[in-house]
């Protein structure tokens, strides 16, 4: 138990002060993650949304790019074998970067029994223990008898002024059990809080990190992107697809040219330079603007 429940235990009043107060205050982190469980679930999707929408769009021009790109490496290694040239490296694959997982939120541990559900003590039955515990009759010296009835007093006193937390520190002081006072277990009500609290703010260190991943990912960049171009009125899922479009209308031509190409010839040899230079420089026009579109993909 923490140092707070000890300081709390010697007033009843103070701890359920506290037990209120924590209560809240574990009701108001509940909320907020469970907002921020909201938030993810929105983005998250929102992200798949577009990516279903990239994939319909983009997918069959990206695998008509991918299929002749090879096709061109294949016809540039037969002409690269047969004079002794490099090989042009190939283009880098598509990168599919795959959207972060939310793991499951834990289960809250159940509740023990609510304090409201059990009525705690009255006043007058709280002076009665007073007295059965207190009473001078009860003592076991003449010093007894004296500490007892300055108690007494004290008991007799704070009935009649209707003070329960006078009450129920003396009673506490004379051994009585907190429990049997507060109507309540309040071991078991603080080890509850405190797991419920553990558990709540182990979440909201899991949430936000996944919102972050999820914010950072690279299709949720480019879904923010497409949306501002919209906004403006342009189509870029359209523009992407034009440029794979254009992009794989040349590389049909250039694997034209390429088989035609006698091996070991100068024109062979440009050739081979020709790819070398632009699959080998990762600024080469003809992936210029893609790296979006195959980043998210």
């Amino acid at each position: 138990m923490t140092s707070d429940f000890h300081q709390a235990l010697l007033n009843p009043q103070l701890w359920r002060l506290e037990a209120a107060r924590r209560r809240r205050q574990l009701e108001e982190l509940q909320a907020f993650t469970q907002r921020l469980e909201s938030e993810y679930a929105q983005l998250d999707a929102q992200v798949r949304a577009f990516l279903t929408r990239y994939s319909a769009q983009l997918d069959a021009p990206w695998e008509r790019v991918e299929r002749l790109q090879g096709e061109l490496l294949r016809a540039l290694e037969l002409l690269a074998r047969s004079s002794g040239a490099a090989l042009p490296p190939m283009p880098p694959p598509r990168q599919r970067h795959r959207l972060p997982e939310l793991p499951p939120a834990p289960a809250w541990p159940a509740a023990p029994a609510d304090e409201q559900a059990v009525a705690a003590p009255s006043l007058k039955d709280l002076h009665r223990r007073a007295a059965m515990r207190l009473h001078p009759d009860r003592a076991e010296g003449e010093a007894d008898r004296a500490r007892r009835e300055a108690l007494m007093r004290d008991a007799n006193l704070a009935y009649a002024d209707q003070d329960r937390a006078t009450l129920e520190a003396l009673l506490i002081a004379a051994g009585e059990s907190p429990q049997r006072l507060g109507g309540f277990d309040v071991h078991a009500h603080w080890r509850w809080l405190e797991r419920c609290e553990h558990l709540a703010q182990a979440r909201l260190r899991v949430l936000r990190a996944h919102l972050l991943l999820l914010r950072q990912h690279p299709a949720t960049v480019l879904a923010e992107h497409v949306e501002r171009a919209q906004e403006r009125g342009l189509d870029a899922l359209a523009v992407m697809a034009a440029r794979l479009a254009a992009q794989a209308q040349e590389l049909q031509q250039q694997l034209y040219i390429g088989a035609r190409l006698q091996p070991g010839s100068s024109l062979s040899a440009a050739f081979l330079a020709q790819w070398q230079q632009r699959w080998g420089d990762p600024t080469a026009p003809q992936r210029n603007g893609l790296r979006a579109a195959s980043s998210a993909s």
